[in-house]
């Protein structure tokens, strides 16, 4: 009875997303922070940025924190962290052609391990989203809205790195809507590992808004308690970027036959 009010009550919710709660600046506004602060100093290629501490204090924030940032940006070869010496800057944005010429090469050479990973996600994640249709409460719903907000701005800025940087916390916001802690371990670990993979598929014409449009249905499937749909919506995403990833970054024709999973995840394909 409890479950069915819930349900309920999401579904007569307006389709407005509504305020995100104000919360301690974390990872994603710590790598926006430091990334207008390079713009502000005029940092060049090769210049170095201020250390961990400093940055911690300018932004008040926990030296943890500003090294997590850092290591996302290195991920996505923005700056080079030089053990002993700092971190300094590659490339301002995302815009640069290197830069973007790198993730896909990162790809490239990775070829059977983040394929092997995206089936791994598939899934996982599409468990996960069923579950957290069900158990996902307010402050939940909040996390994940925070992150389609930035996801929103950063396709409308076509800004990938912002964007890839949203993708993580919204997928961790949902692994956390689970209440399983095994699951939110291992599917955030491998999600985390492929952050060249995301920036290059991501990188591809047309793709932000799909994905953010994409993101949105899963949102909005969770927030009304559908299970079904949560289900069927992270397929649907997660199939989109194999299909992305063979196609425009490994430079097949279509997806190999051998590792085609299926345009839907077995419960809603077994039960239609």
């Amino acid at each position: 009875m409890v479950a069915t009010a819930r349900k309920k009550r999401r579904a007569s919710e307006p389709q407005d997303y509504p305020a995100a709660a104000a919360g301690t600046l974390r990872r994603d506004n710590a790598v926006a922070h430091i990334r207008k602060l390079i713009v502000s100093m005029k940092l060049g290629v090769g210049d170095r940025l201020p250390g961990e501490r400093q940055l911690a204090a300018k932004f008040n924030l926990s030296r943890g924190t500003v090294r997590e940032a850092l290591q996302f940006l290195a991920a996505l070869n923005l700056v080079e962290i030089r053990h002993g010496g700092g971190c300094f800057l590659r490339a301002s944005s995302g815009e640069n052609k290197e830069v973007r010429a790198e993730w896909r090469d990162w790809v490239a050479r990775h070829r059977g391990r983040v394929l092997e990973t995206l089936e791994v996600r598939l899934g996982c994640e599409t468990f996960a989203a069923r579950l957290a249709a069900r158990r996902a409460g307010p402050n939940d719903l909040e996390k994940l809205v925070e992150a389609l907000r930035v996801m929103k701005a950063a396709a409308e800025a076509r800004d990938v790195p912002a964007f890839v940087q949203s993708d993580v916390d919204f997928h961790g916001a949902l692994l956390l809507a689970t209440g399983n802690k095994a699951l939110q371990d291992l599917v955030g670990a491998l999600g985390k590992e492929l952050i060249p993979e995301r920036a290059a598929t991501l990188d591809i014409v047309g793709r932000l808004p799909r994905s953010f449009a994409e993101h949105t249905a899963i949102y909005d499937a969770i927030r009304q308690g559908d299970s079904r749909a949560a289900e069927l919506a992270m397929h649907r995403h997660l199939e989109g970027v194999r299909r992305d990833v063979f196609e425009h970054l490994l430079g097949d024709a279509a997806i190999d036959p051998k590792s085609h999973v299926s345009d839907e995840p077995p419960s809603v394909a077994e039960q239609s």
